[in-house]
């Protein structure tokens, strides 16, 4: 094998850096993954490592391989970026005599990879030696490069200044990825803000001497770094004519293009309005560039156009209301918008100037003379409504798009949703008067189905700005819905997404609604429109519940083989179950357990059935069926708290009933499978979902839910069952002679059956589950955790020790709110506060340990909290405990000094220190304690 274990990166010699390198990017290597991850690593440390210095250059040699010589490059370039410090003056200045001559070297054989890195190494160099160790750098460079001795640079002087432009394109580039103190970027900022002028005038000396696409192109390349390094757009306005002159020559197109684009998203368009203004101009006459682009067919350069018009305008949309030639910029854009095609098949500009549209509505509506401007540009907005009608209609034929332009389109249609929320936004009513007019015009002269599919979207993009009761356009818009060609199921689906978003408003409309309801029931008969009918219809029946109850008789056969089909998705049957409870729970007892039984019936039966199989899927079939009648039970409670006394007698009769009825296969099941964590999950959300919704009335069936929790295995301690006792002991433990006081215990017998380190770790979201339901418990509950034993407290204590060394965010956080809370708890229980009293000490030297030292310092926020509150409840405990183990000079870390350990004491035995300052010391001390890992990590 090449690498030696053994070996350190600083005994490998050049000859075997090459060796590894060549047999690393061999194409007939025969390595092994675990062979590659070795060599990788020590190439990676060999790159910064000090023989990097030496064995870089001879890597360079022209008769290495490739791979061999761009190694060299890369650790060349990484030791100059990350590790120059380790060099001398002299050795520097060799440094930059040898990067020099390589650089030219190898531009001279075309080799880009190498010469490129090298510039990059030599640009991080200059950056080092200005401005102290080398004044007025730029100069030099452009010198060096230009002027040079070189025999190859005197016969291809071109080439000089394209090295020369590279260096200084990179330099402002590599600026914002040096590791310099502030101070140093500093100057080393003013220096080459200093120097800029220097750059402008070579510039133009290229400008007027070469012609060559080539070096003109890096002249563009090389404004636009140093324009985003943060130079003035002021200091380049002389360019300005250039630079549009230049969009003319094919070859210099996208560096001009990128350079501009660079200039109209500038941060100092604020700072010089006038400047901008005087660029408008030129930005105008860009249309006629725009028009042979499209004469042509040249759909990239069209869109490049679009962008440098359509950033001109978002940037400035001040600069643009106040101009007086806004309308000529107005009607540019809106050619853009409504550029001929269909998107993005055969434009892909109009989607480019959404976002100037939203940026005009937003300067016109903070405008002081809001309603001048608004009546100025009004005709641009009501005629982009138009506009996005035609854009954003549908294919005649979708087959003309791949599954790639299908999912750009339909992000295209979101934006021009968001586009007419804007208009909704500007124009209020008048937006939905236009649509209104136009789908009226739709209806009327029996236009195409894409049409009016577009029109009713954008009329569901209106629905949280036009809800109002008094509406004048929504009737009218309404009225013509059961006129449209509903020829094809993409505007059905639509036109039911509708209906589900403007609910609120059609419950206020009864005699609208129940065209609407009915279009949702022939639309559940059809497959391919489950989703939307289940989804607009769910929505319509939450805000009109009782009016639509009233179509139980329609509704439910439809409903019913929906349930009942092969093809129905999971969640658009889980929707159809929550209707049917819905639309139940407005209707009478007998008649709601009449229905319930012809849904549950074939349910219990298909459990029996899985029960009597055998196979891993029957458990996630016993898991979806519990589901349903999890669903349907919660869906049939959801307004329990929202029906008169009657109807929520009603609820309490039939769920009481229903569950006693299911007792018994729920019975089965645990039999069966009573320590399957799916399937006890399932029926504890049953019983947890249905006490909520019973509250007090649960106790009519409370014995049978806490028989159902007695027949679940010893290691069933998930997050649905702890929900379930949560809310049983919330709702029945204040009674004297409850029954659900043992609950608590039995949970704490269960977690003390499982409690150990390893389940701890293996367990991490139950861990931080069961923390939260005891921390719940003892703030909320502690008349019933007097009726704890000792070994149960105990047992607290030992999860508070353990729990708070995990690492977890969640657990941590978990784990401090119960330390906290029982560390309280105890001020109410002298068993309890004896118990904290003989472990305390140990407790507060863990806690201490990871503040310290071994918890990641992000837990710090959370870990502060029961020393907090131990220095609040029992300060002289709290005080003598921290005190006891600070004083070892080591604990929990050395670098904690005698001033940091008694900032500590004095914030524990002060009786009026905050919480926020608590933690803020507690911070330092961890800081203090965690010095040397910082240092180690800075070095």
């Amino acid at each position: 094998m090449i690498v030696n274990q053994s070996n350190t990166v600083s005994s490998y010699s050049a000859e075997d850096i090459e060796r590894i390198i060549d047999s690393f990017y061999s194409p007939t290597s025969s390595l092994s993954s675990v062979q590659r991850q070795e060599l990788n690593k020590v190439l990676e440390n060999l790159q910064y490592s000090s023989s990097a210095w030496t064995f870089s250059w001879k890597l360079l040699d022209t008769t290495k391989s490739a791979s061999v010589q761009f190694f060299g490059a890369v650790a060349l370039c990484n030791k100059i970026c990350k590790n120059l410090s380790e060099l001398d003056e002299n050795q520097i200045q060799q440094l930059f005599q040898q990067l020099t001559h390589y650089l030219i070297f190898h531009a001279s054989i075309n080799y880009k990879q190498i010469t490129t890195k090298l510039a990059i190494g030599l640009s991080h160099l200059i950056l080092h030696m200005a401005p102290d160790k080398w004044d007025n750098g730029l100069t030099s460079i452009i010198a060096l490069f230009t002027q040079s001795r070189n025999e190859f640079l005197i016969q291809h002087p071109e080439r000089g200044h394209l090295i020369a432009l590279n260096m200084l394109t990179l330099l402002p580039e590599e600026f914002s990825r040096l590791t310099v103190s502030k101070s140093r970027r500093s100057s080393i900022r003013l220096e080459l803000d200093k120097e800029f002028s220097t750059v402008l005038n070579y510039l133009q000396f290229i400008i007027s001497s070469y012609s060559q696409p080539e070096i003109l192109s890096k002249v563009f390349t090389c404004l636009a770094k140093w324009l985003e390094f943060g130079i003035s757009v002021l200091k380049v306005e002389p360019f300005f004519d250039y630079l549009f002159n230049s969009l003319m020559n094919e070859n210099l197109f996208n560096d001009v293009s990128e350079c501009l684009s660079v200039i109209f998203t500038s941060p100092d368009a604020l700072k010089y309005p006038t400047t901008f203004a005087r660029l408008l101009p030129y930005v105008l006459q860009l249309e006629t560039l725009l028009d042979q682009c499209i004469t042509v067919g040249n759909k990239e350069k069209a869109e490049s156009i679009t962008k440098l018009i359509t950033q001109f305008g978002e940037n400035l949309p001040q600069l643009i209301v106040q101009n007086a030639q806004s309308h000529n910029f107005c009607r540019l854009i809106m050619k853009c918008t409504c550029m001929n095609g269909q998107y993005p098949i055969d434009e892909t500009c109009s989607e480019l100037t959404f976002n100037f549209w939203h940026a005009l509505k937003e300067e016109i509506a903070s405008s002081e003379e809001n309603n001048t401007s608004l009546e100025l540009f009004r005709p641009y907005f009501e005629h982009l409504i138009e506009i996005l009608i035609t854009k954003g209609q549908l294919p005649e034929n979708e087959d003309v798009f791949s599954s790639e332009d299908k999912d750009v389109f339909r992000t295209y249609r979101t934006s021009i949703a968001d586009t007419m929320m804007s208009m909704y936004d500007i124009l209020h009513i008048r937006a939905m008067e236009i649509l209104g007019n136009h789908l009226l015009i739709s209806v009327e002269q029996s236009q195409s189905w894409q049409r009016q599919e577009s029109i009713v979207y954008l009329i569901g993009a209106g629905s949280e700005y036009m809800q109002a009761e008094d509406n004048p356009v929504l009737p009218h818009i309404f009225s013509l819905i059961s006129k449209l060609n509903f020829c094809n199921n993409r505007i059905i689906n639509t036109t039911l997404a509708v209906l589900g978003q403007y609910s609120s408003w059609l419950g206020t409309h009864p005699d609208i609604l129940q065209n609407c309801v009915h279009l949702c029931f022939n639309a559940l008969s059809n497959r391919d429109l489950i989703q939307s009918a289940s989804i607009a219809l769910k929505e319509l029946i939450k805000e009109n519940r009782l009016y639509i109850s009233k179509y139980l008789n329609d509704i439910f056969p439809i409903m019913k083989d929906v349930l009942e089909s092969v093809h129905v998705q999971s969640d658009d049957r889980i929707r159809c179950v929550c209707i049917i409870g819905y639309i139940l729970s407005a209707h009478p007892s007998k008649t709601v357990l009449e229905y319930f039984k012809i849904l549950l019936v074939p349910e219990v039966n298909k459990l029996i059935k899985y029960l009597s199989e055998t196979g891993d899927h029957q458990k996630e079939n016993i898991c979806i069926t519990l589901n349903f009648i999890s669903v349907l039970i919660t869906s049939f409670g959801y307004y329990g708290n929202q029906v008169d006394e009657e109807n929520m007698t009603n609820i309490t009769e039939v769920l009481c009933c229903i569950l006693r009825d299911l007792d018994s296969i729920f019975q089965m099941i645990l039999k069966q499978y009573g320590d399957d964590v799916q399937i006890t999950e399932k029926i504890c959300e049953i019983l947890s979902r249905s006490v909520t919704i019973l509250r007090e009335s649960s106790s009519l069936v409370l014995n049978t839910f806490l028989q159902l929790l007695q027949s679940m295995g010893p290691n069933i301690l998930h997050s649905e069952f702890l929900n379930f006792v949560r809310n049983t002991l919330l709702l029945f433990s204040n009674n004297a002679d409850s029954s659900v006081h043992p609950l608590f215990l039995a949970v704490t017998q269960k977690f003390g059956c499982l409690f150990n380190e390893e389940w701890l770790r293996n367990h991490v979201d139950t861990v931080e589950d069961v923390a939260n339901f005891f921390a719940q418990i003892i703030k909320k509950l502690p008349a019933v955790v007097h009726h704890c034993p000792d070994e149960a407290f105990v047992l607290f204590i030992q999860f508070m020790k353990h729990g708070i060394q995990m690492h977890e965010q969640g657990v941590s956080r978990s784990i401090s709110t119960l330390a906290s809370n029982f560390i309280e708890y105890t001020k109410s229980n002298q068993r309890a506060a004896e118990l904290l009293q003989q472990h305390g000490l140990e407790f507060v030297r863990i806690l201490l340990q990871c503040i310290g030292t071994t918890s990641p310092r992000h837990l710090i926020e959370s870990l502060f909290l029961p020393l907090f509150t131990l220095s609040k409840t029992y300060i002289q405990w709290a005080t003598q405990w921290v005190q006891q183990c600070l004083n070892d000079p080591n604990f929990p870390s050395s670098s904690a000094k005698r001033h940091h350990r008694e900032a500590l004491l004095k914030i524990l035995s002060s009786e009026r220190t905050s919480r926020s300052s608590f933690k803020d010391h507690i911070n330092i001390f961890a800081s203090a304690c965690r010095e040397p890992t910082l240092n180690d990590n800075l070095s």
